[in-house]
């Protein structure tokens, strides 16, 4: 019988993968995560969860070399509003997770995963991310919010898009921590936004 999608299967994935998120927390190997990645980690875990899921059909114990490139490669960024601290953190995240997994036998071919990650440079995943061709009609949407030309927005309506096409992965959410100035780009906010990631930013780095 073929397999179809479930909201059911996938919610179980879901709530899995937070279960073993909070195991993942209390280790070493995430405390070296940088204070970024661990800002993204949580969000990155989920998005490849689910988009390993409902574009794969997979559980974690059916990952493969491939079924992984093409999650980071091409799910990703075509996919997932984010900023790219978020996309520059997905291969350590993912590398650290999965070696995790595979001491709690999760997975079982962790070397495997390993070596498909170890194959894919930061800067593919971020040149993928930044090519507005390689965008479905949901992401140019996040991106729009996420760079503030819907400042207007509801809400409500972020919220509800963030959990039915991003994966979870909030719009609205600065995950750069690292510096206490703004970034580069913050000419491309609006007034109202930059604010917002300026208040974040210093309220973590206080």
């Amino acid at each position: 019988m073929e397999q179809q999608y479930s909201e059911v299967e996938a919610e179980k994935h879901f709530e899995n993968n937070r279960l073993w998120f909070r195991r993942f927390q209390t280790t070493r190997s995430y405390r070296k995560l940088t204070k970024p990645e661990r800002a993204a980690a949580g969000y990155i875990t989920q998005a490849f969860v689910g988009l390993a899921y409902k574009y794969q059909l997979r559980n974690p114990r059916r990952y493969t070399a491939t079924s992984v490139k093409e999650v980071v490669l091409t799910l990703f960024p075509e996919k997932i509003a984010a900023t790219n601290v978020f996309f520059t953190s997905v291969i350590p995240v993912m590398r650290r997770y999965f070696i995790f997994l595979g001491v709690q036998h999760k997975i079982s071919n962790v070397d495997t995963l390993i070596r498909a990650l170890d194959t894919i440079k930061v800067r593919q995943l971020l040149d993928g991310h930044r090519e507005t061709k390689n965008w479905d009609a949901h992401k140019r949407l996040g991106m729009q919010v996420l760079m503030g030309y819907k400042p207007d927005i509801d809400p409500k309506q972020v919220t509800t898009f963030e959990q039915d096409f991003n994966m979870g992965v909030p719009l609205r959410f600065c995950f750069d921590f690292s510096v206490n100035r703004p970034p580069k780009n913050i000419i491309l906010l609006t007034e109202k936004l930059r604010k917002k990631f300026e208040n974040v930013m210093y309220e973590k780095n206080k």
